[in-house]
């Protein structure tokens, strides 16, 4: 981290100093990591810019609001299918063993409520899904006529 403030920031070498020296006196690196986030969208985007990003970050990490840009994803299928095979097809996961271990472990929302892998996802049903803490979408299960 010390070493993108060196390049990227504008701040002295006291000043970055200063900061290495709170955070090992116990600061969180965090809330320094937030300073440097700030200062370069700042400097690239404005202020404003600055301050809107900061706050919407938090807003979506500490109280679970959605992204302005929610994607919407349209999943072909013949029938009702299980959440982890629509989580894969719609890409919020790598893969169904992800999907499997999101739900283990109440890391998949549907509709803001969290779920296990018995959710079945009902043909034409739309539902705003997230998977762990960055992966969102609005996903509706479309009938699929070619592969009837």
């Amino acid at each position: 981290m010390w070493r993108y403030f060196e390049l990227l920031s504008f701040r002295s070498m006291e000043e970055i100093n200063g900061l290495r020296a709170d955070c090992e006196a116990g600061a969180n690196p965090r809330d320094i990591k937030i300073k440097l986030a700030e200062e370069l969208v700042a400097r690239f985007h404005g202020e404003e810019a600055a301050a809107t990003a900061h706050r919407s970050a938090g807003n979506r990490m500490k109280e679970g609001e959605l992204p302005d840009d929610l994607p919407e994803i349209s999943v072909a299928a013949i029938e009702d299918m299980p959440i982890s095979a629509v989580l894969n097809k719609a890409g919020l996961v790598k893969n169904a063993a992800v999907a499997r271990d999101l739900l283990a472990s109440g890391g998949v929302r549907i509709d803001g409520e969290v779920v296990d892998r018995s959710f079945i996802v009902k043909l034409g049903a739309t539902h705003v899904c997230q998977a762990g803490k960055k992966a969102f979408g609005r996903i509706t299960l479309v009938s699929d006529e070619s592969s009837k």
